[in-house]
């Protein structure tokens, strides 16, 4: 059993939390001498809140309470600034945020997801570099390479700044404390084959041993997380941000999505799986229903209110006892507008993000603050999503979402691929090839 070492420093925290020391790499792209028709240069910016009467229109997808708890803490802390929110289904909003962003009437807040990356090109988003250098952010943000993007929008990590993460993310797995005791399971395991070991006993006993859904690409859950224990830092980074001549058919791919395959065929997962949506997967677990969910601690609130004291959290584990632990996490991302007309205010309420007032709001909804050390103490499931997230900083073990950075497509492309590799239709190397082509498609 790992003993849990005291929490890690403020320095290394935004040196891990950003995956293998990427904050260093980017922070030259922090510095507003990126030049965009849309940057908001050190010259123009400026740190003092404005003090009339102000509305900011703010587009989101977040079904947690931190988006709405931030707005209203930082409304307390200054009356004069009020919100109007956009707030979108997440489905809806991966469908229309382009062309809501496009408009003249365009919110000056929105949240940053995948698929607004063409935006950069078009100076639709406000290069924030200015305000990260005028407020610290990096120093304050860790994170901020996966919303650091080349001039046309296709690289990540290297080019302009263009937000901050409210809240950051990370994936685990969550179990039912009552059914693993009676069922007699030792957690946490301490490979991944020990974890399958698991699913198979759970399975036996007459129990859906991983819940999840897929008819959203729920599935992309537990395949990023393999392929965050499998596949080298380097390499899985290295795609997820677009870098030309990546790929993801290697070996160490196939086997993180072998082992997915085999876990649906022998019948680990939801039945069904490709009919449930991964909110419905979510409801279910806090329900009770099944023993194990591989999903982010954005679901931590749901789950800690349905299941209370016998909801539980462990990290990932390695393929090998004792080595490093890796997993898939992100942020909840504000960008804004470049046609806002108060991107001072805008750039005030990004800054407040950072603050422990926000890591209060951050925490209560599952999500990690930017700042480690102003996290609350936590008890229950909230405790075990903060060890974990302690247990990823010390390991350096953050990595980004595959279909958040590699194209604009890729987040069709993936749910679509991993329906048909659930429901039998592809092999492991057609459903990698699928994603490769895009990749390529994207990037040539």
């Amino acid at each position: 059993m790992r003993h849990l070492p005291a929490p890690p420093s403020r320095r290394m925290f935004l040196a891990a939390a950003a995956g293998s020391s990427l904050l260093v790499a980017c922070g030259s792209s922090l510095t507003p001498g990126a030049k965009s028709s849309a940057a908001a240069g050190s010259s123009a910016v400026s740190t003092t809140v404005p003090t009339d009467k102000i509305t900011l229109v703010v587009a989101d997808a977040d079904d947690t309470t931190m988006t709405p708890g931030l707005l209203a803490a930082f409304r307390a802390k200054y009356p004069n600034i009020t919100f109007k929110r956009q707030y979108t289904g997440w489905d809806d909003y991966l469908k229309s945020i382009n062309t809501t962003m496009s408009a003249d009437s365009a919110p000056d807040i929105a949240q940053f997801v995948s698929g607004m990356n063409n935006l950069v090109k078009g100076h639709l988003l406000l290069d924030v570099g200015g305000y990260g250098k005028a407020y610290g952010w990096a120093d304050k943000f860790p994170g901020l390479d996966q919303i650091t993007l080349s001039g046309d929008g296709k690289t990540a990590g290297t080019g302009a700044l263009y937000g901050v993460p409210g809240g950051l993310s990370f994936e685990g797995v969550y179990y039912n404390k009552a059914k693993v005791k009676q069922l007699g399971l030792t957690v946490p395991p301490a490979t991944v084959a020990e974890l399958e070991d698991l699913f198979a006993r759970a399975k036996a006993a007459g129990e859906t041993a991983l819940v999840a859904g897929n008819l959203d690409g729920g599935l992309n859950h537990p395949f990023n997380v393999l392929l965050s224990v499998y596949m080298k830092p380097q390499d899985r980074e290295a795609w997820a941000f677009g870098r030309k001549g990546a790929t993801i058919t290697g070996p160490e791919a196939v086997t993180a999505a072998t082992t997915l395959k085999r876990w649906v065929d022998k019948g680990y997962v939801t039945p069904k799986v490709n009919g449930t949506s991964d909110n419905d997967a979510t409801a279910a677990f806090a329900k009770g229903q099944g023993v194990f969910r591989i999903s982010g601690n954005w679901a931590a609130a749901a789950v800690a209110k349905g299941l209370g004291d016998d909801a539980g959290l462990f990290s990932m584990p390695p393929t090998t006892e004792g080595g490093p632990l890796r997993t898939t996490g992100a942020g909840v991302y504000y960008c804004v507008s470049s046609r806002s007309k108060n991107a001072a205010a805008a750039a005030a309420f990004l800054d407040f993000c950072a603050t422990r007032q926000a890591a209060a709001v951050t925490a209560e909804a599952g999500f990690m603050a930017p700042d480690a050390t102003s996290m609350p103490q936590q008890s229950g499931l909230l405790g075990d999503v903060r060890t974990g997230w302690q247990w990823i900083v010390k390991d350096s073990g953050l990595q980004p979402f595959i279909q958040n950075a590699s194209t604009p497509t890729m987040p069709d492309t993936l749910t679509t691929q991993l329906q048909l590799l659930a429901g039998g239709k592809i092999t492991v190397e057609k459903f990698l090839a699928a994603l490769q082509a895009d990749f390529d498609q994207f990037h040539s």
